[in-house]
């Protein structure tokens, strides 16, 4: 009986090595014979200025278009504030591709790359070349991306993780999410208003104080804080570009307002009714859109003269 048993583990042991080499001839046919990429095979570098990027995805795109030094997204024909260091951050990105190698094809059959059903197809445009690539599926062995080139006919291998951090994202979050662009140390002016509380601040020769009241000792500190937390404010949801009535979200009368001077430039913003237990309703003196923002920054906002003075 054991001599049996011996067999028969031997014979399993033999079956399972041979199904084991099978898959591996069958996968090592089925692989692409990657190249390894010459100096000159193909240059992924934009040395021009980019005017314009467009990301397509299976269901939506994302128009990105330069204007003057500063990048805007374009959206149901609307042009609004792109965060300009991730736009930037996308274009160094695709300048840097260090292409690893290339796939050798007469015809490209896209879905064996994983293009077919592609992450995204990405134009980049300048005033000489429209660059047009398609980012599809990790290499099935070692470590690189797969990324078809229409123009070219070429399939490159880049890096494994590509364009990851980009190839995911959609015009909310390529949107500048900063409320306010003024410099801290340049706002002479801050007028406050909330419930029966209002104040008027300003600064002189390095000095906060009250407006009209000599004797009210201003803490300077508190008001920087005061600047540095607003100067950081983020939005945290988009919620109207043009709503028609601001009742809804309690901007028709708006709890509190807060201004900020600075040199002929006044931002400011206005709080509605909560949104929920997180956040508030706001309005931007600089745009008609109706945003929402978490609540810290409205417990920021001094209700009483207590909270910016000297105790």
């Amino acid at each position: 009986m054991k001599y049996f048993l011996i067999k028969f583990k031997g014979a399993l042991i033999t079956t399972v090595i041979f199904i084991i080499l099978l898959g591996f001839i069958f996968f090592r046919n089925s692989e692409k014979d990657v190249q390894v990429a010459s100096d000159n095979s193909f240059s992924f570098v934009v040395d021009d200025e980019v005017l314009s990027v467009e990301i397509y995805y299976p269901k939506f795109l994302v128009l990105l278009e330069n204007e003057g030094e500063e990048w805007f997204i374009i959206q149901d024909e609307q042009k609004l504030n792109a965060d300009q260091k991730l736009v930037n951050n996308l274009i160094q990105e695709i300048r840097a591709t260090n292409i690893v190698g290339y796939v050798p094809i007469d015809e490209v059959d896209l879905d064996q790359f994983g293009l077919e059903n592609a992450k995204a197809e990405l134009v980049v445009n300048t005033e000489e070349k429209e660059h047009r690539f398609i980012v599809g599926d990790k290499i099935p062995v070692g470590s690189g991306t797969y990324v078809y080139v229409p123009d070219e006919k070429l399939v490159l291998v880049v890096e494994k993780d590509y364009l990851n951090e980009f190839v995911k994202l959609s015009s909310i979050d390529f949107r500048d999410k900063g409320l306010f662009d003024f410099d801290s140390n340049r706002v002479t002016r801050i007028a406050i208003w909330s419930g029966n509380f209002s104040v008027d601040i300003f600064k002189e020769e390095g000095e906060w104080y009250v407006e009209g009241e000599d004797e009210i000792l201003v803490d300077d500190k508190k008001v920087d804080e005061l600047l540095w937390v607003f100067s950081r404010a983020k939005v945290l949801e988009f919620e109207n570009e043009s709503p028609e009535s601001l009742k809804k979200y309690g901007l028709d009368e708006p709890t509190t307002e807060i201004r900020f001077y600075e040199d002929n430039q006044i931002q400011g913003v206005v709080f509605g009714k909560r949104k929920d237990e997180d956040s508030y309703y706001i309005q931007s003196d600089s745009s008609d859109a109706v945003y929402s923002i978490h609540k810290s920054l409205f417990k920021r906002v001094p209700k009483s003269i207590d909270q910016i003075t000297l105790k």
